[in-house]
């Protein structure tokens, strides 16, 4: 397998680690020293970003996650997907752009673009 070929199974590993709640896999995903970007709040620690995941995603009663494109060059993959988050309160969907740098097997950067409007509503 090319190391574009292994980087795209890196980033559809870990979407699919947020459809199943999996936060051993997000973590052993990402590097230790991994930052991260999030359209509307700025840079996040690994920390503070497996918080949010887990406090907010994660915290769906039904996940569902589909990746419409994925490209990759190098050690950069694009990640294009829609998604529908059921909380007890809210549906909440929105559209992502997610660009990963992948490094030995794990995200060693991300960022991530998405409808602020969206996400504001349903999160405050």
């Amino acid at each position: 397998m090319s190391d574009i070929e292994a980087n795209k199974a890196v980033a559809r590993r870990y979407m699919q680690a947020v459809i199943d709640g999996d936060v051993a896999t997000l973590e052993a995903l990402q590097h230790p020293e991994v930052s991260w970007w999030i359209l509307g709040y700025g840079a996040m620690s690994r920390a503070d970003f497996i918080a949010s995941v887990t406090g907010g995603l994660l915290s769906a009663s039904k996940r569902h996650v589909e990746i419409i494109g994925l490209t990759a060059e190098g050690d950069r993959v694009a990640v294009e997907a829609v998604s529908e988050m059921v909380f007890p309160d809210r549906v909440y969907r929105n559209e992502y752009h997610n660009l990963l740098v992948i490094r030995d097997g794990q995200i060693v950067s991300g960022r991530e673009y998405m409808d602020t409007r969206l996400a504001a509503a349903a999160f405050g």
